[in-house]
């Protein structure tokens, strides 16, 4: 074979390899990697407690992302529930063209345990349903005392929702999003303390907390004005250690109730109340005190603990357990002073409307 030939052979060899490397992303360093196309991975993040620290692998057992074009509207859902969750490291791909989006999720209305869904998200139509004609609302029942009520231990629900930019792109890249996620639901435990030595019963007392909380828009603020009762899941009579001032030890009968409610909402801090009623008089032992202001008492002391300041709003939704014991002297509510989770909160030293 000549010189010729050679060099005509060598420059065909050449240009193959050029075909091969242009045909992956433009570059022989991707041909290891074998996928040019481009990708993007939506991370959810649930940090808004108060350890500050991402608890969506251990809390959230589904997921439900629904799509909208950047005009609000619904193109389509992803979904994801089980063990995949929970890795640490779990992320949601994105299976969409490049363009802009709104991305709403709610997390925790896909279980499949069988005990049925505390919550109902409206289902939307693609290229019809938009983001305001989405609802997430709580499954609630009725009967004669309580026209709408919900007496269950709900199961943990969480929201987010961002706008994203998808860039179009050739050269093989990942591109990551965050979805911050808030929890709107929350377990309310009410300690009724009886100081005279008396006896407390379950069945003594009635205990509901009535707000107007039952929907949720989008963008997780609350629409609508149905007033929900929520009661007790689990109600018991217990006895509670004290210890006075002395040291001595005392044994006191109580009551504790376990209540779970959607998203508490600052500017609903008035219309949210607890009523506790004696079951055989029907009279009001605590008569309608406004539960969010009282919670609300608590944030200074959060403030100072953790050292970060928050809003009503941050504080409510970063703190998704609440204790609030009373103390009673033969069945009449002691006023003065209650216990907000292991803060001790003198009410008169503070303006709460009741």
């Amino acid at each position: 074979m000549n010189h010729r030939w050679r060099k005509i052979i060598f420059n065909l060899f050449t240009a193959s390899l050029l075909c091969v490397g242009g045909s992956s992303c433009d570059n022989l360093v991707y041909d290891d990697e074998g996928d040019c196309q481009v990708h993007y991975y939506l991370q959810f993040v649930y940090d808004m407690n108060l350890k500050w620290a991402n608890a969506f692998a251990s809390e959230v057992t589904s997921v439900n992302l629904y799509v909208y074009d950047k005009d609000g509207k619904f193109l389509e859902e992803f979904t994801a529930s089980g063990d995949e969750l929970k890795n640490p490291d779990y992320m949601m791909e994105l299976t969409m063209e490049p363009g802009d989006y709104q991305l709403v999720a709610w997390c925790g209305i896909g279980n499949s345990d069988g005990k049925g869904e505390s919550f109902t998200v409206s289902q939307p139509t693609a290229d019809v349903s938009t983001l305001e004609d989405m609802m997430c609302s709580l499954n609630t029942k009725s009967d004669d005392d309580y026209p709408v009520y919900s007496d269950t231990e709900l199961k943990f629900l969480f929201q987010g929702n961002i706008s994203v930019s998808l860039p179009d792109s050739q050269d093989g890249k990942t591109y990551y999003y965050t979805m911050p996620l808030t929890k709107d639901t929350n377990h309310v435990r009410i300690i009724l303390q009886e100081l005279s030595g008396g006896d407390i019963e379950a069945s003594d007392f009635d205990i509901t907390i009535d707000g107007e909380d039952a929907d949720m828009a989008y963008d997780n603020s609350l629409v609508g004005s149905t007033q929900v009762a929520y009661l007790p899941w689990n109600q018991e009579s217990d006895e509670m250690e004290l210890t006075d001032s002395s040291g001595n030890i005392q044994y006191n009968k109580g009551l504790v109730a376990d209540l779970s409610t959607a998203r508490l909402m600052a500017e609903q801090a008035n219309q949210t109340r607890l009523t506790v009623r004696n079951s055989e008089s029907a009279e009001d032992i605590i008569a309608s005190v406004p539960i969010i202001q009282y919670a609300l008492l608590a944030k200074s002391y959060y403030e100072q603990a953790y050292g970060h300041q928050m809003t009503d709003q941050e504080f409510l939704d970063r703190e998704d357990e609440y204790q609030l014991t009373f103390f009673l002297y033969k069945g009449q509510w002691i006023s003065s002073y209650i216990y907000i989770n292991s803060w001790r909160v003198v009410i008169h030293d503070y303006d709460v409307e009741s």
